[in-house]
């Protein structure tokens, strides 16, 4: 299969944080926290990062499944990371971004847990959104005064 591209459009609202963000037709708002400024109406950026990286580890591992052999009843996934905020805000000594990020699989399968563990390492080498965070992907922008 070809590359394929893939596109979100992200719109600052007038409401504090808030910002729509559009792809095929869907739209998910994400905001900030009361304590950061934000009405507290969607996820903040960073959890929505988490969340796009553990449900990128579910769908990967329901899709995944049949193929290994797995009679998967039940999988969750809980991504946690640590973020010291007083990088964004300006701490020039402080990582911006996230230091550490970790899983926990939550697996109910009628599987041994070598079958299960194999499994799981599976999910983890084919979440493109993983690998995407392991390997970062270039990123480049350019700017369009309206």
């Amino acid at each position: 299969m070809p590359n394929q591209l893939f596109k979100v459009t992200s719109t600052s609202l007038h409401e504090n944080y808030q910002v729509i963000n559009k792809a095929r037709g869907k739209s998910i708002v994400l905001d900030e926290p009361e304590a950061f400024g934000g009405t507290d109406i969607g996820l903040s950026p960073v959890e929505a990062l988490l969340a796009g990286l553990g449900s990128c580890k579910a769908i990967a591992g329901r899709m995944f499944a049949e193929k290994l052999g797995i009679k998967l009843h039940e999988l969750e996934v809980e991504v946690s990371g640590n973020l010291n905020t007083d990088g964004f805000l300006g701490d020039e000594n402080v990582k911006i971004g996230f230091t550490d990020i970790h899983a926990t699989y939550r697996v109910k399968a009628d599987n041994t847990e070598a079958e299960i563990s194999h499994f799981v390492e599976f999910v983890e080498s084919h979440c493109p959104v993983g690998d995407t965070l392991i390997n970062p992907a270039s990123i480049s922008f350019d700017t369009t005064i309206i």
